[in-house]
């Protein structure tokens, strides 16, 4: 037993109770933003607890690993929380009720990302995606509106269904592996009967993850979660839950289910073609801008499937550099939208017309964000879509990379569908738009971090490829 890898788990649970019982002292109509600041100074004691923890296994076996592939995205998802934060901070200015229950449930899904990724077993894994999916549930419906009770209403339901699935897959596997730890699975498999009961499972818990990662044809809750939810939030739906799931399924079907890679590498081929394909073409249409990052953001899962059809080193390395891009540009686009639309009151992309006469400094950090999603030089999407491109030609799926690359141009439109907007139409008000000074120096951190790693990519590309080894 070693109960010190669990600290960082530990002081992100310590100061989401510490967040909630704060509130409970906070006078009615007192600052809020302590709220914030208390959950941020956990967020960066628990990056601190990171860096110090040992790797190894905490109870003996392999229900909680802190290898280096679980420590890349404990500090991703603790980055990605803290710039969360940061725009909830003014994002709720003006909302005066449940701060402290709004950090405490972000909290407790930070945390169950982090439980996720160290999950070696699979009762562990779905107990800690079951706690990251009902505080997503609660979020989305946050504001009580009619679009966040439907799309939480929708998420909840789909989720329900598909964590049901995931776990009669689980099950499945249990009573033909004899085991639920995933180095185990993958050893069994290597070795032992593969027989049509063991398939099923597989295809349960491939539908389970499916819907985790929002690939088609399970994605229907996206674009109403999206929209409903508070800003902050949907980058946090965009950015570290997909970056959550993504990376238990790479530990789970890569580590575990790499022994009949053939049994499952066509259907991963097929939800690829079908998650580019429509993620992309359903985004041209949209008029609300979370609807068309919702739809873009499948596309996105679309190319990240790449990563996992490759299978390799160099193709793992590259989704866990990609994860990192898209995350840095979402969050910068989310930001953007949460400011915005507070001051404006719409997500209707109509209703950003003549932006730039009432903040040049939101839509040029705007434009260089979805520059990046679009995959521009020379910013880091560049370089993120460059990388899997490459390793799928190298690899032989030369027809996935064409495949991305078209869909790639055809998303440069709908992107700068709004940035036509943004700097050509016309504005209803000049009003000028005011930002936070914390909030101003984090959106400039963003744009200079995309363009750093667009131009210097190597030694990112380095800690990717020394973080995909699992058990280490």
């Amino acid at each position: 037993m070693n109960y010190t890898l669990l600290t960082p788990e530990i002081i992100v649970c310590c100061t989401a109770l510490l967040v909630l019982v704060a509130d409970l002292f906070m006078a009615q109509g007192s600052n809020k933003r302590l709220l914030g600041w208390l959950a941020i100074a956990g967020l960066i004691i628990g990056m601190f607890a990171v860096h110090n923890s040992p790797h190894g296994l905490a109870f003996g076996n392999r229900s909680f690993v802190n290898d280096s592939f679980a420590v890349y995205f404990k500090y991703l998802f603790l980055g990605i929380g803290i710039l969360v934060i940061v725009s909830s901070m003014d994002y709720l200015a003006n909302r005066t009720t449940h701060h402290g229950e709004y950090y405490f449930v972000l909290l407790l899904v930070i945390m169950g990302t982090m439980f996720m990724v160290s999950s070696g077993e699979l009762i562990s894994l779905y107990v800690s995606l079951e706690l990251l999916s009902v505080g997503s549930y609660v979020l989305v419906a946050y504001l009580r509106t009619r679009q966040g009770i439907e799309g939480g209403i929708k998420y909840l339901l789909f989720g329900a269904f598909c964590s049901a699935v995931l776990l009669y897959g689980i099950g499945i596997i249990y009573g033909m592996t004899g085991t639920t730890e995933i180095q185990k699975i993958g050893e069994f498999l290597s070795h032992g009967d593969k027989g049509c009961a063991l398939l099923l499972g597989l295809a349960f818990t491939l539908a389970g993850f499916g819907f985790k990662i929002a690939c088609i044809p399970f994605h229907f809750w996206v674009p109403e979660a999206y929209e409903g939810a508070p800003t902050p939030i949907t980058a946090f739906l965009a950015s570290a839950s997909k970056a959550a799931s993504f990376a238990v399924f790479i530990r789970v079907f890569i580590e575990g289910f790499g022994g009949i890679r053939q049994e499952w590498i066509m259907a991963l081929v097929v939800l690829c073609i079908l998650t580019i394909a429509i993620g992309n073409l359903s985004a041209i249409p949209q008029a609300n801008i979370k609807r068309l990052l919702a739809y873009s953001s499948i596309g996105h899962a679309g190319y990240l499937l790449i990563g996992l059809i490759i299978g390799t080193t160099a193709g793992l390395s590259a989704v866990m550099f990609y994860l990192l891009v898209y995350a840095l540009a979402t969050l910068g686009i989310f930001m953007v939208i949460a400011v915005i639309s507070n001051k404006i009151g719409t997500d209707e992309i109509e209703g950003y017309a003549g932006m730039y006469k009432r903040s040049p400094f939101l839509c040029l950090c705007m434009l260089i964000c979805l520059a990046s999603l679009a995959g521009l030089p020379p910013l880091a999407g560049f370089m993120g879509k460059f990388y899997l491109f490459a390793y799928a030609v190298h690899a032989g799926y030369i027809y996935l990379a064409v495949i991305g690359f078209i869909f790639s141009t055809i998303s440069v439109y709908y992107y700068f569908r709004i940035l036509k907007s943004m700097y050509l139409g016309e504005a209803k008000d000049e009003s000028i738009i005011s930002l936070s000074p914390l909030l101003r120096v984090v959106l400039i951190i963003i744009m200079l971090g995309l363009f750093l790693i667009g131009i210097l990519p190597q030694s990112f590309i380095s800690l990717a490829i020394g973080s995909v080894s699992m058990g280490n």
